[in-house]
C-alpha cells in the first residue's frame, strides 16, 4: 500500500490501488444467498489507479479522468466512503479525485481495489482506528473481490470471495496483460455459468505447491479459470484472441476472473517486453507489462 500523507496540505491522503488477476479459479456451487462458491488464487499486479482523498466540510464527492466511471453513490468509491462515515459516526466529508489506469470490465479487479483504497485511506484520514479484520468485515458488506484488495498480495480467497488466505510469493513473477477493448459484466458471466455437478473440481493445493516455489513453468502449467468456458460461449471473439497469444512462447496464458483481459505469464522481464511489442503491433487491444505485488 502506498500512502502519500501530505500533512503541510490540509488532511490529504494519496493512496494507489493495484490490479489483481485470478491465477486460478474454481467455481465449487450456488450458495443459499444467491452469489457463488469459489476457490481461487488472487495476485495483485502493480498495474494500479491512484487516489486522492481530501477532507470536506460534508458529503461525498468524487471525480474521475475516465468519463465512462459513474460518479454517483453507486459507485463502490462513494459506497466504501459512505460506509466509513455512516458506521463510524464520521461527522466530516471526503472529496476524492480517481485517476483510472486500470481497464474497466476487465476482470482485473479495478472497482473493488479502489473501494478497498477508499475503506484504508479513509480509516487513516480520520484516525478511526480500525484493524485489518475490521476493515475486511467492512470491505465484505460491500462486495466479493474488495477483502482481497485490504491486503492485497497473493492469497486464497473462498466462501464468496471474503475468506482470505495470505500465500507467501517471495519472487519476482513477470506477466503481459491484454485488454481488448471488451467490457464484460460479471453479473452476465455468472447468470450464463451452468455447474455441472458431474465434473471433477480442480484441486487448489497443486496450484499453491507450485506457487510456493515461484517456479514459473509449474504454475504456468496449472493456471487454471472455471469460467473460461462460458466466457467464451458469449463472447466468442475472444477465443480467437486466445489462440493468437498462444502463439506468442508465453510460459501459460489466461483469462482473469469473469475477463476479459487475458494475462501471458512469462520467464522474465524481458520476454514480457519482446512480446509486448509483437502483440501492441497486431493492434488486438492495450497492452501492459506488469510484476506482482511482492510481500516484503
Amino acid at each position: 500500500m502506498n500512502i502519500n500523507n501530505n500533512n503541510h496540505k490540509k488532511n490529504i491522503i494519496s493512496l494507489k490501488a493495484p490490479a489483481k488477476i485470478n491465477l486460478f479459479l474454481e467455481i465449487l456451487g450456488k450458495r443459499d444467498d444467491g452469489y457463488h462458491e469459489i476457490e481461487t488464487v488472487m495476485q495483485e499486479i502493480d498495474l494500479a489507479d491512484n487516489l486522492q482523498f481530501e477532507e470536506i466540510q460534508e458529503g461525498v464527492k468524487l471525480q474521475c479522468n475516465d468519463n465512462n466511471i459513474p460518479l454517483n453513490q453507486d459507485n463502490l468509491v462513494c459506497k466504501a466512503a459512505n460506509l466509513i462515515l455512516k458506521e463510524c459516526g464520521i461527522k466530516k466529508g471526503v472529496s476524492i479525485s480517481l485517476e483510472k489506469k486500470i481497464p474497466v470490465g476487465a476482470g482485473l479487479g479495478g472497482g473493488s481495489s479502489d473501494a478497498a483504497a477508499t475503506l484504508k485511506a479513509l480509516n487513516l484520514l480520520w484516525k478511526v482506528g480500525l484493524d485489518d479484520e475490521e476493515l475486511i468485515e467492512f470491505a465484505a458488506k460491500l462486495g466479493s473481490d474488495i477483502p482481497f484488495f485490504i491486503n492485497g498480495k497473493t492469497a486464497l480467497c473462498s466462501g464468496r470471495g471474503e475468506k482470505i488466505s495470505p500465500v507467501e510469493v517471495r519472487g519476482e513473477m513477470h506477466y503481459l496483460i491484454l485488454f481488448p477493448h471488451v467490457h464484460i459484466s460479471t453479473e452476465t458471466i455468472y447468470r450464463n455459468l451452468k455447474i455441472d455437478l458431474t465434473k471433477k473440481r480442480k484441486d487448489v493445493s497443486f496450484f499453491l505447491d507450485a506457487l510456493k516455489y515461484s517456479e514459473v513453468s509449474g504454475v504456468a502449467k496449472l493456471l487454471f479459470n472455471r469460467l473460461e468456458e462460458v466466457i467464451f460461449t458469449t463472447y466468442p471473439d475472444l477465443l480467437q484472441i486466445k489462440s493468437s497469444l498462444g502463439t506468442l512462447g508465453f510460459c501459460g496464458v489466461s483469462i482473469s476472473g469473469s475477463g476479459s483481459a487475458f494475462f501471458g505469464i512469462c520467464r522474465d522481464r524481458h520476454q514480457a517486453e519482446v512480446i509486448k511489442s509483437k502483440v501492441e503491433s497486431s493492434g488486438m487491444g492495450n497492452v501492459f507489462v506488469v510484476t506482482n505485488v511482492i510481500t516484503p
